[in-house]
């Protein structure tokens, strides 16, 4: 009898086998067709090169390996690829920068089916300064298209190689967000692949529940391949500034963050004016950009309120090009390509600023605990102004009361230790005053970390209308990662 089980148990499990190598060989077959058969649009696991030349994890903690990355010309085709990965059950994940502090651009898990949207990169621009933008362009392709295409401009990111696609479906904030708001509140419509295969251009009068989901929460709906976005004349002159303040005292740090506390957390500051502040060890960084003439910066600036700077630079009459492309060549040498890193971000609100005794003790945390890390930083990016215009239910990005985002990051030489987790958890938690339940997190700097559940950390209020609207639109979660959208039960 137990030879026979044996054999049974053999022959069932060679049956299983040769069926999950038919079922991948068809799935490989349909997504290679999907592509127009042409291979190099067309790579797999278990090829030569596959995880060097096309997974490229931007953070290197998080080695997630997909069954496939596809490299698609047009929506018919990302819509191809969507029905391959339905009728074989495998999740589906778009790719446009890939900077996710999670890697969920790849997936997020082993054996998803990604569709790097890269070759979708046009940029139209018609005579009414509606832009047709391919969810393919990094965010120096956007600026530069819209220049040549009108000398026009619209709210955006400083990192040139951040993709659009991914940007403006989470938030889409930059310097420039306190004048004109966020990428996605400039949206006024978009083609997205939905999970049967339809391709459907939505917008705020054709499925509209879709077009609100897709703004703030876009990756868990859909791929998105074109956005249609309002833009604006640039700006006729620029104004660059940066402030350093060096100290291996805390407090002097602390005291001169405070006074730029106080100055730009003010409602009614100019919304000409937007900055951010870098700590570091040893040092803090205050740098920025004024939309407007020297003349009217000297008006409000700041600098002469910080005390011990002890470095200053301030640039007027830029062009618009000239401070993007100052802007993006900072930011390209702050973030590496490739790294091992930990981020973790709080959202503060106008409610829930902190007192000068906790910023006090968070600089005291920075200054003087072992980081584990080869390096490290904090990012506090301002703004208020036209972000806090839009109704927090208007849209399914939810920072609506929004003073600015403070994001801790660290970076190590290999694989993240506990003491740099613990590093930058503190961080966040001693600024948020031990009260984590209190703050929201932006769905862009996701964090494996997070307590409780994740995506109430992210969308808020929101979440149940999110919810509600996947069980509709994927009920069978094929645009999934860890921490996105789940269909409600």
């Amino acid at each position: 009898m137990g030879r026979y089980c044996s054999s049974l148990i053999l022959s069932l499990t060679w049956f299983l086998t040769i069926t999950k190598v038919h079922a991948a060989t068809d799935l490989k077959n349909c997504l290679l067709e999907s592509v127009g058969g042409e291979t190099e649009r067309a790579k797999f696991s278990n090829e030569a090169g596959f995880q060097a030349d096309h997974i490229r994890p931007y953070n290197l903690n998080f080695q997630y390996m997909p069954f496939a990355i596809l490299y698609p010309n047009s929506s018919l085709e990302v819509a191809s690829i969507v029905v391959c990965a339905s009728q074989h059950d495998r999740k589906v994940q778009a790719r446009s920068g890939g900077h996710d502090y999670t890697n969920k651009g790849i997936g997020g898990n082993n054996g998803a089916i990604v569709v790097d949207v890269k070759n979708i990169n046009h940029v139209q621009l018609g005579s009414d300064g509606i832009a047709k933008v391919g969810s393919g362009n990094r965010l120096r392709d956007v600026c530069e298209k819209l220049h040549a295409n009108g000398k026009r401009w619209m709210p955006h990111g400083s990192s040139p190689t951040v993709g659009i696609g991914g940007h403006a479906t989470v938030g889409g904030l930059g310097l420039h967000s306190r004048l004109l708001g966020t990428s996605l509140d400039v949206m006024v419509a978009a083609e997205i692949v939905l999970e049967d295969g339809t391709i459907a251009t939505v917008s705020e009068s054709h499925r509209p529940e879709v077009f609100w989901a897709l703004r703030g929460a876009g990756a868990s709906f859909g791929i998105v391949t074109s956005f249609w976005f309002r833009t604006q004349p640039e700006p006729d002159a620029v104004v660059n500034f940066i402030f350093t303040v060096k100290s291996s005292e805390p407090t002097k740090l602390s005291d001169a963050f405070k006074a730029y506390h106080q100055i730009t957390t003010n409602p009614s500051l100019d919304r000409r004016l937007s900055s951010v502040a870098i700590i570091s060890k040893d040092t803090l960084q205050i740098s920025g950009v004024y939309f407007g003439t020297e003349s009217e910066y000297s008006k409000v600036n700041f600098s002469r309120l910080i005390k011990g700077i002890t470095e200053q630079n301030t640039v007027t009459n830029l062009t618009w090009m000239e401070h993007m492309n100052r802007t993006f060549d900072t930011i390209s040498n702050i973030f590496p390509a490739q790294s091992y890193f930990y981020a973790k971000d709080t959202a503060v609100a106008y409610s829930t600023l902190p007192s000068n005794d906790t910023i006090d003790a968070v600089f005291e945390h920075l200054q003087g605990t072992d980081s584990g890390s080869k390096t490290w930083f904090v990012l506090v990016d301002l703004y208020g102004g036209a972000v806090n215009n839009v109704a927090p239910g208007l849209t399914a990005f939810p920072h609506r009361n929004l003073a600015y985002f403070f994001a801790v990051y660290a970076q190590t030489e290999s694989i993240t230790p506990t003491i740099t987790h613990d590093f930058v958890d503190n961080a966040v938690l001693k600024y948020q005053r031990n009260e984590p339940q209190k703050y929201l997190s932006y769905a862009g700097y996701t964090n494996l970390r997070i307590k409780g559940i994740p995506q109430q950390k992210y969308w808020g209020d929101n979440l149940p209308r999110l919810e509600k609207i996947k069980s509709v639109v994927d009920p069978n979660d094929r645009f999934s990662t860890p921490q996105g959208i789940k269909p409600r039960a």
